[in-house]
């Protein structure tokens, strides 16, 4: 995200990346972030509580309004409702994402994507990035 997010700031459209794990979306270098305690692949809330993620969005989304410059980081105040086993078992017949399962099979591929780089070749059609400019 951090590569797309610097490319729409320097066309003047301002961006803000929600993150389960903001220690490592920092070293990144997204514009701002703000993180959240929240299982992965759920950063806006539990499925089916639009409640709760409207919430979650409009918290996110006031980082634009109070963060008017690149580089800020917050916390939000949003803890998540289970125990990390609970949410586990209540996704266990979920399947994962693709770019969850090939960095399960293949986690070397973080970093080169949290720093830009782009695997290409086999990994192109999983990871959606054949529209990518090279």
């Amino acid at each position: 995200m951090g590569l797309v997010q610097r490319h729409l700031e320097a066309s003047g459209l301002s961006t803000v990346t929600v993150s389960w794990m903001p220690e490592l979306t920092r070293r990144v270098g997204v514009p701002r972030l703000a993180g959240i305690s929240h299982p992965l692949s759920r950063p806006l809330g539990r499925p089916h509580d639009a409640d709760g993620q409207r919430a979650v969005l409009r918290a996110t989304l006031a980082l634009l309004e109070s963060a008017t410059t690149p580089d800020h980081y917050v916390e939000l105040p949003f803890e998540w409702p289970e125990t990390v086993a609970q949410a586990r078992n209540a996704s266990k017949d979920v399947p994962p994402a693709p770019i969850a399962e090939l960095l399960r099979r293949e986690p070397w591929l973080l970093p080169r994507l949290y720093s830009g780089r782009i695997p290409h070749g086999r990994h192109d059609r999983v990871l959606g990035t054949d529209a990518l400019e090279r």
